[in-house]
């Protein structure tokens, strides 16, 4: 019974977040798509038809890659879809288990490591399906009988997210040639701080962030733990943690317990082991290295961490390049080296990587856009500014250019493209209109990255990358040939640069991103020792530019070509990467990439439906957000489909009132509007009598409340804005009863059509920014009975808000202007404006509201009491609210319903200030933040305020893979 209580418990803890997760899906494919399917023994991989042979490539890859992972975790028999969308342009993959599926974007990333995309997803992703299946044994696998697929996602949260997403870089590292665990521009965050401050933060801030200091991500600290484990523990270790998570979830710390068992450790031991360990290797790895610290030409950071970007020389004193800090979105910024001094020159919109290219007074870069409609279609744009007319133009429509380089006369702009069919050009464009000059397929349709013209324009160079690693090419105009500079290899190569047939190329061959300089002869010398590794070169006469990594973020050095004494190539140490000190004995089936792959029609309309979990009571999904413990007797079943376009629930409850309920919901978003339907049968209907003492209807129905809305969701993200617009309508039935005093008699069953438009434009956030800098909210709606009109009237409200930036950073202010007007005959609809804060059990007829609310941050402790709680920030706002209107009620409810207390046919004047003081914080060490605190509001000076507290959960829902931005 005991065991019973903490599995419920435990459930509910983490029932929010899953129940989440059954609706997170990644958006839509476009409707007009046709998609194929190949069935392999694991797998049905499902991918559009125009992606042609990127299919099957997918598919060989995730065979062989569960033929390599069987080395590392037990041979599981299962099948799972793999979904590949495509059409967007970016390189990312994730897991979800509520319904259990794999996504892929497989466009080649622009600054990847010597592992093609295919191999790297698919060994990354697979890893985390096998985490999940291996969760799905003993007690966990019992438990799925009740709860479906989402059981297994509930007993996952219980595993740390360092350890999913380590292990994962673990594996793709050492069952892979490359891999990021092999890669020293991985590690180097953690290599910098460990370094330059002595020790490592603490876990708690390694593992919940903070916002007073950069905190590397999860994928980097969770692999460097789970390579140390491999190095001084038991190779199965963790899989006897999974085992034991999956046998015994209501221990509630099941991944400790088996630490400790079979290692002596605790996950905080096992972290403060592996970085003592690391910062002596690391320290010692720097110090053997000869590096060198680079003068900068930045200005002082002011103890800020500040990262410089892709830097171009535009005079003698002039440097462009991008910035981005805590603090700010990334900015096109001019550095003057000699005063020491910048300027902001623009915001850009997305972009992935930080490059720009400069030629002949214009800057030109790449940007993501998005289909208004299809969440998995965007497209990569060229953006060119001319500095000398300060204007900014977008060259390219529709496009998927990945990265751009102009000339040096700044006529030609040449661009890696990646098509919808999978094919890779180098495209020249011509800068003035846009008009494509010439498309040169790249040889083998290797993945092109990062074009750079040469010193005199007759060239142009690209970082390639094949199965067999990356290298790089030239492509000369006046013969239109190709050449292989340096040939395709496992070093990571970052930048690169022709001059006189001489080559300047960042590599990791010497176990940190340095500067090569490969000479007509074929001999190779090393330019930089940097401590952390280089970025972003630029060769100016005799002056080598770049960005050079510390503990502060990315600084813009220099070096001088003349003081350069031509280091030899050293190959890393065996020390420096904890790969190098592991061997995993590999299983692979040497036959997997000689399978035969058949590729077949995927019909939609075969695969609507998808039951994926289930519940042994109701749980409203809107309601457990709030409350973990709003659940009833009953039972739920939840579905979405592999494309996500068909997602629903059904459910049985056995209410409070002793009534036999039924609920279902459907959402259907594969069209290009997006339809919604909402069926709740059997409850008790609402009786409103308003205070009069009368009887009850004689005969009562059970209660029906039908919804259905059509709404149309547009984003137009472009730059630094985005833009949304949704338009939309709904129709609510109720077989509610109302009382009609003149008549005597019941109104039974109201039809109650309202319309919307909602329209949001926001400002990129910083990660410190509280509010968003700049953004406008309009929200208008529109109500009326349409068969009822001689009761309930109409009602129309206007909801708007405005951003702007405080006096500080991280300061915003918020006002929000908003009106409500209802016609009514004998009843209000329920009001959707805002009220003063410390205002209640309000009807108003007519009403103009106005607020200003100015927040603050006011700390960032980054403190820690144990593994209980986790302070990140404190902050707090002021606040002051002002509504003015006739027609107010004052009501209360009642045993016979809602009673009015006073109608006040004049205008009325309510206001109320006051502040806010919030807290955001982790408890338990669970990933997502939480904010609390308390609101305290004043009507009066001479009136003792009114309290609230004030609550919020910051969600996401059990998806793993996902790439940090």
């Amino acid at each position: 019974m005991r065991y019973l209580l903490i599995l419920l418990y435990t459930t509910l803890l983490f029932i929010t977040r899953v129940t989440f997760a059954q609706y997170y899906d990644t958006g839509q494919d476009p409707a007009s798509l046709k998609w194929m399917q190949i069935k392999t023994g694991q797998f049905t991989v499902i991918y559009p038809e125009s992606y042609g042979s990127g299919g099957l490539n997918f598919a060989r890859s995730l065979d062989d890659a569960y033929a390599k992972l069987i080395s590392l975790y037990p041979e599981k028999k299962y099948k799972i879809p793999v979904v590949i969308h495509s059409f967007t342009t970016q390189s990312n993959g994730y897991v979800a288990w509520a319904p259990r599926r794999m996504e892929f974007y497989p466009t080649p990333e622009q600054n990847t490591i010597p592992l093609s995309t295919e191999k790297q997803l698919a060994v990354h992703e697979l890893t985390h399906v096998f985490q999940m299946e291996s969760l799905s044994s003993g007690f966990s696998k019992a438990m799925s009988l009740f709860f479906g697929e989402q059981f297994i996602g509930i007993t996952a949260s219980l595993i740390p997210e360092w350890f999913l997403e380590g292990d994962a870089v673990f594996a793709e590292s050492s069952l892979t040639e490359s891999g990021r665990g092999r890669t020293p521009s991985f590690q180097k965050q953690l290599k910098a701080i460990a370094v330059e401050r002595g020790s490592i933060y603490n876990y708690d801030k390694i593992l919940n962030d903070s916002y007073r200091d950069f905190i590397p991500d999860n994928y980097q600290s969770g692999y460097q733990m789970v390579a140390w484990s491999m190095v001084k523990y038991d190779h199965q270790l963790w899989n006897k943690v999974l085992s034991y998570t999956a046998d015994q979830p209501f221990t509630m710390n099941p991944v400790n317990i088996s630490l400790s068992r079979n290692a002596r450790l605790t996950k905080k031991k096992l972290f403060e082991e592996t970085f003592d360990s690391l910062r002596i290797i690391w320290t010692k790895d720097v110090s053997d290295a000869n590096s060198k610290v680079y003068q900068s030409l930045n200005p002082p950071r002011q103890g800020k961490y500040i990262n410089y970007y892709s830097s171009v020389l535009a005079g003698t004193d002039s440097i462009f390049a991008i910035k981005t800090s805590l603090d700010a979105v990334a900015e096109i910024v001019l550095v003057n080296p000699s005063g020491k001094t910048e300027k902001k020159i623009h915001s850009p919109g997305q972009m992935h990587p930080w490059l720009i290219s400069y030629g002949r007074g214009k800057l030109v870069w790449v940007e993501t856009e998005f289909d208004p409609r299809w969440e998995n279609r965007d497209y990569s744009v060229i953006k060119v500014m001319d500095l000398r007319k300060n204007t900014i133009t977008r060259l390219s429509h529709k496009s998927r250019y990945l990265s751009a380089s102009i000339s040096p006369d700044g006529v030609t702009i040449a661009a890696t493209e990646n098509t919808i069919s999978n094919k890779n050009n180098l495209v020249l464009i011509d800068e003035e209109n846009g008009s494509v000059l010439h498309t040169i397929p790249a040889p083998e349709n290797a993945s092109l990255q990062r074009p750079q013209w040469s010193e005199d324009g007759g060239k142009i160079t690209v970082i390639f990358l094949t199965d067999a690693g990356e290298g790089i090419m030239s492509y000369t105009l006046a013969n239109q040939r190709w050449q292989t500079l340096i040939e395709a290899g496992r070093d990571d190569l970052q930048s690169t640069f022709l001059r006189n047939d001489s080559l300047f190329f960042i590599s990791s061959f010497s176990g940190t991103d340095n500067i090569y300089l490969r000479t007509p002869d074929n001999k190779i010398t090393g330019l930089t020792s940097s401590r952390f590794g280089t970025i972003d070169l630029l060769i100016k006469g005799d002056t080598i530019i770049f960005s050079d990594y510390s503990s502060a973020g990315n600084s813009i050095c220099f070096t001088k070509l003349g003081e350069v004494t031509g280091n030899p190539s050293v190959k890393v140490t065996p020390s420096s990467l904890l790969i190098n000190r592991i061997r995993i004995e590999s299983k692979t089936n040497e036959n997997t990439s000689k399978n035969s792959y058949t590729p077949e029609p995927y019909r939609k309309w075969q695969h609507l439906l998808k039951f994926h979990s289930w519940m042994p009571f109701y749980a409203d999904l809107e309601a457990i957000k709030a409350d973990p413990t709003a659940v009833r007797p009953g039972v739920s079943i939840l579905t979405q489909n592999d494309l996500s376009s068909l997602i629903s629930s059904i459910g049985y409850e056995y209410s409070t009132e002793k009534k036999h309920v039924f609920h279902s919901h459907i959402t259907w978003k594969g069209w290009y509007p997006v339809f919604e339907s909402q069926l709740d049968y059997g409850n008790n209907p609402g009786i409103t009598k308003f205070g009069e003492s009368v009887g009850n209807p004689s005969v009562i129905q059970s209660g029906l409340r039908f919804t259905n809305t059509v709404y149309l969701p547009l984003r137009f993200a472009s730059g630094r804005f985005s833009e949304y617009l949704r338009p939309s309508i709904t129709s609510e039935y109720q077989n509610n009863y109302a009382y009609i005093k003149e008549s005597g008699q019941y109104d039974y069953g109201q039809t109650v059509l309202s319309g919307r438009l909602y329209f949001s434009n926001y400002y990129r956030k910083a990660y410190r920014d509280i509010y968003p800098r700049w953004a406008q909210i309009i929200d208008l709606n529109y109500s009326f009975a349409p068969f009822d009109r001689n009761i309930y009237g109409t009602a129309g409200t206007l909801k708007t808000s405005f951003y702007f930036p405080g006096i500080f950073h991280g300061n915003g202010i918020k006002i929000r202007i908003e009106k409500e007007k209802q016609d009514p005959v004998k009843y209000f609809f329920g009001n959707k404006v805002t009220l003063p804060r410390g205002y209640n059990n309000l009807f108003v007829k007519e009403i103009d509201f106005l607020s200003v609310d100015y927040v603050m941050p006011l700390a960032y402790p980054d403190l820690n009491f144990w593994s209980l709680l986790y302070l990140k920030r404190i902050r707090t706002g002021l606040f002051y609210d002002y509504a003015s209107g006739p027609g107010n009620s004052i009501f209360e409810y009642t045993a016979t319903g809602i009673s009015p207390l006073y109608y006040r046919s004049s205008r009325e004047s309510l206001r109320s200030f006051g502040f806010e003081l919030l807290a955001d914080f982790h408890i338990l060490r669970i990933p997502y933040m939480i904010s609390g605190g308390v609101q305290t509001a004043w009507k009066s000076t001479s009136e003792k305020p009114t309290f609230e507290l004030l609550f919020n959960i910051d969600l996401y829902g059990l998806t793993i893979g996902r790439k940090p931005m």
